[in-house]
């Protein structure tokens, strides 16, 4: 005995157990799953308390996300860091619905293979078998050892114990007929191939009601789930179809009996779903009690936050550091000199500006950064409310200083306004000296 089958005998012991007694394969299936959702039931709630636990503190990492912004090296360490000091396993909350899948391989191979590992017969035992109920070109593989298993029934069994000597004591008949379906069998799309019969019809309805489970499963997951009612979390579409597609090609590519397996685990975890959401109730409340607190503490913080920067902003309003440029009145005339070079007086061109272009001073790029100051500008309607209920007097202040400010702009816009025609006159006086100069100069 291998070591594979070893660690096949838990289970093709079970199997072999319900199959013996109950003398249905379909029942025994049933059974099976129910023993392991029964051995899984802890883990099972043990990750469903972990994902109450995490969605508690998805406030605390939405605010290490803040602050640690696009650092996620950083933000990683910290989210680690934090899940070490709260005893948190992020993937404790799902890792328990991939358990059922686990056993799908063993429960396969002991489908595939009964007489190896539910009536532990070596491969020349299996192949005497095959010959004494009259498959002369048996092999090992594939489904054959399932019909097989079929083929042997109460009327042969004497002769298939007679062909393996001293292991006939593990050999037992298997009732694979389970209400008219033969579950040995593979469902076929084209059920129709062959002549229309409840055999084949049934067949091709076993995936399909197995995929439908998977959605309803599912659904009563999320509706048992009370954290979802507050939260509005929506599974993510691709998320949804898996478990009904997984369903779907276990159907259509290995035998019925798994998707017997498939329908019971779906039925048993709907009902288990229910038992833990009435088990854990009070968990959820708490939870939500706790959720409540955080984005109360969020909201408060958030106010204080723009109160402060509220503050500051009229304060620096208040004390004329607004940072915006005071209009100021254009100096009259034009003023020549820089554009001359030497004995060319307009070389550089009569709008040449030295200052046009100012020099920008060097700053190293590896040094630190330089601290950019934002420019208070006017107090926005939401700002002047939180500083009407928290400080008013500071409020009054930057009122009048905006006041201030426009009609300081306001009295340099008219001074500019009244000036202008006097510029005209003056700037089209300095362009006909310009081109007075220009005549002379070719003459």
């Amino acid at each position: 005995m291998d070591i594979w089958q070893i660690l096949m005998t838990p289970f093709s012991w079970i199997l072999k157990l319900f199959c013996q007694v109950f003398n249905s394969y379909g029942i025994a299936l049933f059974l099976f799953t129910l023993v392991v959702k029964i051995v899984l039931f802890p883990l099972n709630l043990k990750g469903k308390k972990s994902m109450i636990k995490q969605n508690v503190l998805n406030g605390q990492i939405q605010e290490i996300q803040k602050r640690c912004g696009n650092d996620k090296e950083r933000y990683n360490q910290e989210l680690q860091k934090f899940y070490a000091e709260n005893n948190v396993n992020p993937l404790g909350g799902c890792g328990w619905t991939l358990l059922p899948i686990v056993f799908l391989y063993p429960l396969y191979a002991i489908i595939r293979r009964p007489l190896k590992y539910m009536m532990w017969l070596s491969e020349e035992a299996v192949t005497a078998v095959a010959h004494a109920l009259g498959w002369a070109d048996f092999q090992i593989g594939g489904y054959n050892e399932l019909t097989l298993g079929a083929m042997m029934n109460a009327g042969n069994l004497e002769t298939a114990k007679a062909a393996v000597g001293a292991s006939a004591a593990s050999l037992f008949v298997i009732n694979f007929n389970f209400f008219g379906i033969d579950l040995s069998q593979i469902p076929q799309l084209k059920f129709w191939e062959g002549g229309v019969t409840w055999g084949s019809v049934g067949l091709f309805l076993l995936p399909l009601i197995s995929a439908g489970l998977s959605v309803v499963s599912m659904i009563v997951s999320q509706k048992t789930n009370q954290m979802n009612k507050d939260q509005q979390v929506k599974m993510s579409p691709m998320m949804f179809l898996m478990g009904p597609l997984i369903s779907l090609w276990i159907g259509f590519a290995m035998p019925a009996g798994l998707c017997i397996y498939w329908i019971s685990n779906s039925l048993l975890g709907m009902v288990q779903e229910v038992i833990c959401g009435a088990m854990l109730r009070k968990d959820y409340e708490a939870a939500q009690r706790e959720i409540a607190e955080q984005q109360k503490k969020a909201k408060e913080a958030e106010k204080e936050r723009r109160r402060k920067a509220a503050e500051k902003k009229a304060a620096a309003i208040a004390a004329g550091k607004s940072g915006k440029k005071q209009p100021q009145s254009k100096h009259k005339g034009v003023d020549l000199s820089a554009s001359r070079e030497g004995l060319r007086t307009y070389a550089r061109g009569r709008a040449y500006d030295p200052n046009r272009y100012p020099v920008t001073p060097y700053r190293d790029p590896n040094g630190p950064a330089k601290p950019v100051e934002e420019e208070p500008k006017k107090l926005t309607e939401e700002e002047k409310a939180i500083l009407a209920e928290s400080n008013p007097e500071l409020m009054a202040q930057a009122a009048a200083a905006e006041l201030a400010a426009a009609e300081q702009a306001a009295a340099v816009q008219e001074d500019e306004t009244a000036a202008q025609p006097a510029q005209d006159a003056e700037e089209g006086y300095e362009a006909a000296y310009a081109d007075e100069e220009t005549e002379n100069t070719e003459e």
